[in-house]
């Protein structure tokens, strides 16, 4: 779309994608104005009634005339490709602005005074949103709220404006409003009226002061649950300044579960609104700098701004600190235990998000019911902004979080989670609120000549208060020796026990690695970090390699270096573009790296995959089995455990073990969202397995397996053209991502495309599947569907040899439905029963 013309729009660039379709930002060549058009997604266009409440949405939006509300400019179709066309807003929406952190008190009630005046005025006309939600309100830069997305409106008396129609307009595929926002009426189903948009508005406004949601869960069904009985904390609890009771009384009222209870008409929610801000304004309170005037009581826009920092004096704090987090003083941590009921597994939470879905919380829970010592490291600023040592950045922080991850009695923020934070502004205790942990380690370097200069904080979350602080001045070959001085003082300023074998170890790995070895060993974790979190690009993974073999020929006995260039290798086969020989590579170098130090946690988490590939599952099962008695709180045992419960056919097994992996980790989100979406797949849980896409596509949109899944499920729910429209623009993005060919082939086949199919299994196609369990079971069945028996059997074998006995899903899957009457399929469904059965009796 990018770059055509519909009508007199040009499309300039993708804002975003929802359930209802694609927005894109555009221009109106006739009148030289940038626009918003709004297309809705062709697998909702096959029914009448999508069309209709596509028609709707325009026109109820249009017909309200509101500063507060998006303009609507025109409805249009063109080549059966339907659109809006809108005002373009300039800002962020509250989701986005928002964030995790309350916002001052000033900007959250101009905001929600802003939105009820806005629906104040929509429910004088009949129309009530139902569907107010954070992603559904923009905040200019001067504090302009707009309600945008009158997609779910309905008209308040039906029966008057549609003269007496019968279109059901939710009949949409999805069901209406959002989980975390959605009253308790539309969580029940009942009847929805205009009270459903002030309960909506009271979450609103009570995210944008909390910083985090009222009603919380794992899913979409716990979160109705919450909505439905749960009664949210008080504002106060999550707020460092004193909020006015009165915005509590608001909140409650707007919140009632009965909307009898709650307030009957939207301009009386409004005008309370209006008295708190007159209170704030007396009072001084109501800050307005780069607003306008708050004389009077109307909906005043002002410049967004988060609640201020607050910090307390000295003394006696870091001892106090201590003994709450050693569990000696009976004063409320900053992870707060989660429900008993949940079970017992280390973790801890922070938000998530969909661009257009729920937005859950996992719980936070700890292995022994009480927080854990816990510790985000981010990355360190770079302050001369020089280019040649950027790569510290990342690696650095990297590197101590690496050793750091050692010690077993500290839970550490991965690098997945932190490296978001690379190059951007933030405040560490907000940071370390998001991600729920008890201390955070900022640091930043200046490079004068040849030496580093690092400045180092280490700072308590729930009292914001400093506990160490210190610079450190160090030659750029002594890096290795900052690093670790860096670990020490964090071990012996939280008091953090680790054994005499551990701290040995640190210190062997100091004395031992060459600083040369040690500087290309950082600038490959740089690079792979990009590849990784930022690009999947090959040239990424190309220069992360060189770096890693460089570290390896300084110094050979540089363990962590032989390790991750194992990792490097074998990473390229499981993002799909690596073949046989990198798993070969990968071997070697994981065993190099455990000759020199046997407890090297990722090198055996590897060699996990490298057992499946040498059809070796049996070693897989046992490795799992001592990486969970040994490491039971890493994020990376929990999904090489989940990995092997899903190839088993073990569903349930499988998706525990994930949400494990998210309660120790939220980050993994994406990944966890793909994982469980395939598992939800394999039990024709459509709807649920994109829900789970959605939630990894507001981290990451564009992520390439999350684009490729979402079309493995319109697949799945018959709308080949769609899924092919997916599958091509991934391929056009990443082009050597041959193990999405085949699921390309696949809905060619089924289009009746059968020789663009055969043509998109190359030998590259063969060479990866060759190595990799889900590839060669894709390649299996698309040759099943292009109707070649003998290399669908063939790749079967080969898929089930590699690990992949999925036996449940190979028995349901129609790629299979014209094959399963041959002998091979029923005698290599008895081979997988056999081996689980053999691997049953090897574990009693």
């Amino acid at each position: 779309m990018i770059g055509s013309t519909l009508l007199n729009y040009r499309i300039k660039e993708k804002l975003g994608a929802g359930g209802q379709g694609t927005v894109y930002k555009s221009v109106d060549e006739k009148l030289g104005r940038t626009v918003v058009i709004k297309v809705l997604a062709p697998e909702l266009t096959a029914r009448e009634v999508n069309l209709k409440r596509f028609e709707r949405e325009a026109q109820l939006a249009s017909s309200l005339d509101h500063p507060n509300i998006c303009t609507i400019y025109g409805l249009h179709e063109v080549g059966g490709l339907h659109f809006i066309a809108m005002q373009y807003i300039e800002g962020r929406n509250v989701r986005e602005l928002v964030d995790g952190r309350p916002l001052a008190l000033a900007s959250a009630v101009s905001i929600a005074m802003q939105v009820s005046d806005a629906l104040t005025a929509a429910h004088a006309r009949g129309v009530i949103h139902r569907d107010i939600k954070a992603g559904n309100v923009m905040v200019t830069d001067a504090g302009l709220a707009k309600v945008l997305d009158f997609g779910l409106a309905k008209l308040l008396d039906e029966g008057s404006h549609e003269g007496g129609g019968n279109i059901h307009l939710t009949e949409v595929g999805v069901p209406y409003g959002t989980a975390t926002y959605a009253a308790p009426e539309q969580a029940s189903g009942g009847r929805v009226d205009h009270r459903a948009d002030i309960f909506s508005t009271g979450v609103l406004l009570y995210e944008m002061l909390a910083g985090t949601w009222p009603f919380r869960g794992k899913t979409s069904i716990e979160v109705r649950y919450a909505v439905l009985h749960d009664t949210p904390k008080q504002i106060a609890e999550a707020r460092r300044d004193a909020p006015p009771p009165r915005l509590q009384q608001i909140l409650d009222r707007a919140l009632a579960k009965d909307p009898a209870a709650r307030y009957q008409k939207m301009e009386e929610l409004r005008d309370e609104l209006r008295g708190v801000w007159r209170e704030m304004s007396a009072a001084g309170e109501a800050d307005t700098t780069g607003g306008g005037s708050i004389a009077g009581s109307t909906a005043v826009p002002i410049a967004p701004r988060y609640e201020h920092s607050s910090s307390g004096g000295v003394g006696d704090v870091f001892r106090r600190w201590l003994r709450r987090l050693t569990g000696t003083e009976a004063t409320p941590t900053s992870i707060p235990p989660g429900p008993a009921s949940l079970g017992a597994s280390s973790g801890v939470a922070v938000r998530q998000q969909q661009q257009d879905g729920a937005i859950h919380e996992t719980p936070a829970i700890t292995s022994a019911d009480a927080a854990p010592k816990s510790i985000a490291v981010l990355p360190f600023r770079n302050l001369s902004n020089d280019a040649s040592v950027s790569f510290y950045e990342f690696s650095l922080a990297d590197a101590v979080i690496t050793e750091l991850a050692r010690l077993r009695s500290l839970v550490v923020r991965p690098s997945s989670l932190i490296v978001k934070y690379q190059g951007k502004e933030f405040d560490p205790r907000e940071v370390g609120r998001e991600l729920r942990v008890s201390a955070v380690l900022t640091a930043s370097f200046l490079r004068v000549s040849e030496r580093l200069r690092v400045t180092v904080q280490l700072l308590d979350v729930e009292s914001g208060e400093i506990l160490w602080s210190d610079r450190i001045d160090s030659a750029t070959e002594d890096i290795l020796a900052l690093q670790d001085i860096i670990v020490e003082r964090i071990v012996d300023g939280l008091q953090i026990g680790h054994s005499t074998e551990e701290q040995a170890a640190m210190v062997a790995r100091a004395a031992a690695t060459s600083p040369a070895a040690y500087e290309e060993y950082l600038r490959g974790r740089d690079a792979h970090g990009k590849f990784i979190y930022h690009t999947l690009a090959r040239e990424d993974s190309d220069a992360a390699i060189v770096h890693f073999e460089n570290a390896t020929k300084i110094d050979p006995s540089f363990a962590l270096a032989h390790c991750a260039l194992g990792g490097a290798h074998a990473n390229r086969v499981i993002k799909g573009f690596g073949g046989a020989e990198d798993y070969d590579i990968a071997e070697r170098e994981f065993f190099k790296a455990l000759e020199i130090d046997p407890q090297l946690l990722e090198a055996r988490m590897h060699m996990v995959f490298i057992h499946l590939a040498r059809g070796e599952k049996g070693k897989a099962r046992a490795e799992v089995e001592r990486l969970r008695r040994e490491a039971p709180n890493d994020v990376g045992v929990h999904f090489v455990k989940a990995t092997l419960h899903r190839l088993d056919g073990e569903y349930e097994e499988a998706l525990e073990e994930f949400t494990r992996m998210l309660r120790l980790n939220p980050a993994e989100r994406l990944v966890v969202s793909y994982n469980r979406a395939r598992i939800f797949m394999y039990q024709a849980r459509y709807q649920d397995a994109l829900a789970e896409l959605e939630q990894g596509a507001a981290m990451e949109p564009d992520h390439p397996l999350i684009k490729t899944f979402r079309a493995v499920m319109l697949q799945k729910m018959g709308d080949l053209d769609g899924a092919i429209e997916i599958y091509r623009e991934v391929l056009a993005r990443h082009p050597r991502l041959d193990g999405i060919r085949p699921l390309l082939a696949r809905a060619l086949s089924r289009q009746g495309n059968h020789a663009e199919a055969r043509a998109q299994l190359t030998e590259g196609v063969k060479e990866t599947a060759a190595a990799d369990h889900d590839i060669a079971y894709w390649l299996a069945t698309a040759y099943a569907v292009l109707g070649d028996r003998d290399d669908a059997f063939e790749w079967l074998e080969r898929a089930i040899k590699l690990g992949n006995e999925n036996r449940p899903w190979f028995e349901t899957d129609a790629s299979w439905e014209n094959l399963r009457d041959d002998p091979r399929f029923r005698q290599l469904m008895e081979r997988i029963e056999a081996s689980q059965r053999r691997a049953q009796e090897g574990t009693r």
